[in-house]
């Protein structure tokens, strides 16, 4: 009997069942990536407190986050392509009591320069976590199970975003910025515990030495991209900037010319001509752009144009975070029975909602009516996500899953670095293009709005939703009346920014449900019972 199936569908042979160990083996790397997870999040809502502490600049303190980020998105493919020669779980139990140990040195740090010393060293031993953590589970579940093992996976990911910055509040509220990074020896202590009793032991997938000129060429091709990005939404579309994309994209080529001549390349350019696996870190990419269009710009509103605290804000992102967490399951059970792209259009058609209501956001909306819109949109990211990884993680062979957990991680990355930096691009241009003629509109004498209108300090502070902070400056300066007349008109400007925002994503959104009919369709033959 022939039947047609996604590729992400493939059959269950008979003898593969989800045993014990199975979940035991999720719950393990589950452990492990929460740990990552957790430090992501937490350290953000520290950051003030540290750079009082270790009198640190701005430009340190910037280090302490910048400095991680370019570790980890460089090294994560190289890592994948590690562990399958070094063996899943050995590179997992590194990963994870390196980041342990390497986040007592954090915690014990006494000047900036150490902290950024040791947040550099947990990058590296947290680019080995996931790739190897994804190649276990890809190794202990049957095909037909993966999905639902992702979607658990993805919940335990989205619970530790979710519940990171308030963790962070309470440990600041405790006392000292330390605790921030020693919460994570527990836990990680924990994983390493689970993980070296229930992971199975992996051989080797290949014995071969490491494509060293490949790796190289790949990290310095990846660092240079996310810092030029990176700088784009600190400095905006500069010659340095750009430079340093021009850079990273030479480097790509170089990459990819290596690894065509090589015999055992460090990337099997192989994987991406199967079109399914091409499919699935597209859609990585394009989930994380727009989820983070959302939940990092919603924070400058809630924060800025309404005035909220730190943790009134947490709390009123609470419905984006918290259905995120219960999605992903969804979407994994979604997965096993319409296939990724019945579940990808599922959640298209969510997020694309979600945005369509946010066009509609004004100054004074209230949480509750932002909610369905937030409960859609983490929805919707829940249901693009999980089949995204299916696809990039269950197209490739078992030997090569390492390195394809690896390619599925760093294209979240730079989807998520993408988002920001592009999206917060948007906003500075349209602030620059609109805010002087939005100046024009209000009571203040022509020479006061003109130089309002082109002050690029005052244009900063708008594209960040225009904080209590800036309002209190300007009302100092004008008087009361006409800083509010002002302040109107800059969270008006900060708005029609996110209108713009919101409709680039929804065509994004809307031509990733387009790609996804391009899933390549599996054809099995089966016995007849």
């Amino acid at each position: 009997m022939t039947t047609s199936r996604d590729h992400d569908r493939p059959p269950t042979a008979p003898e593969e069942r989800v045993t014990r160990r199975s979940w035991l083996t999720l719950l393990a790397v589950a452990l492990g990536i929460m740990v990552i997870q957790l430090d992501g999040t937490i350290v953000s809502v520290a950051n003030p407190a540290i750079a009082a502490d270790l009198e640190a600049t701005p430009a340190q303190i910037q280090w302490v986050t910048t400095g991680y980020l370019l570790v980890f998105a460089g090294l994560l493919i190289p890592a994948g392509t590690v562990a399958d020669r070094l063996g899943h779980k050995r590179v997992f139990l590194i990963g994870v009591g390196g980041f342990t140990l390497a986040s007592l040195l954090c915690g014990a740090s006494v000047s900036v320069e150490m902290l950024i010393a040791g947040r550099i060293l947990q990058a590296v031993f947290a680019a080995a976590i996931g790739p190897a953590g994804l190649a276990l589970i890809r190794t202990a579940f049957p095909a037909d199970a993966l999905p639902r093992a992702l979607g658990v996976f993805g919940a335990v990911t989205a619970a530790a975003l979710a519940s990171g910055p308030l963790l962070g509040g309470a440990l600041m509220a405790l006392g000292s910025w330390n605790l921030v990074f020693l919460i994570n020896l527990p836990f990680g202590l924990l994983a390493v515990l689970v993980g070296s009793r229930v992971l199975r032991h992996s051989p080797p997938q290949s014995r071969n030495r490491l494509d060293l000129a490949g790796a190289v060429t790949l990290v310095a091709s990846m660092v240079t991209v996310i810092w030029g990005i990176t700088a784009v939404q600190e400095n905006g579309w500069t010659a340095s900037t750009i430079g340093f994309l021009l850079a990273g994209l030479v480097l790509l080529a170089v990459f990819i010319a290596i690894e065509s001549r090589v015999r055992q390349p460090m990337v099997p350019l192989a994987l991406f001509r199967d079109r399914t696996f091409a499919i699935g870190c597209v859609l990585s990419v394009v989930t994380m752009f727009v989820f983070f269009a959302i939940m990092f710009y919603l924070t400058f509103f809630f924060q800025g144009v309404q005035g909220k605290t730190a943790v009134a804000t947490g709390l009123a992102m609470l419905p984006l975070t918290a259905i995120f967490t219960i999605a992903s399951p969804l979407a994994g059970w979604t997965t096993e029975r319409l296939g990724s792209r019945g579940t990808i259009l599922i959640g298209a058609g969510a997020i694309t909602t979600s945005l369509v209501i946010l066009l509609g956001l004004e100054t004074g909306s209230s949480v509750l009516s932002l909610a369905p819109a937030l409960l859609l949109a983490g929805a919707g990211a829940g249901f693009l996500l999980v089949p995204a990884i299916n696809l990039v993680v269950g197209s490739a062979p078992e030997e090569q899953s390492g390195v394809a957990s690896g390619i599925q991680q760093a294209t979240q990355q730079l989807g998520g670095t993408l988002g920001i930096a592009v999206f917060g691009s948007i906003i500075s241009t349209i602030v620059a293009q609109t805010f002087t003629r939005a100046m024009q509109a209000t009571n203040a004498p022509a020479a006061v709005a003109g130089e309002l209108g082109s002050d690029d300090g005052l244009h900063e502070s708008i594209a960040l939703g225009f904080p209590t902070g800036a309002q209190d400056q300007l009302r100092e300066q004008l008087g009361g009346a006409l800083a509010a007349e002002v302040t109107q008109a800059a969270h008006l400007t900060f708005l029609s920014a996110l209108d713009t925002v919101f409709t680039v994503s929804i065509v994004t959104v809307l031509a990733a449900a387009l790609l996804s009919l391009f899933i390549k369709p599996r054809v099995e033959q089966r016995a007849e019972a």
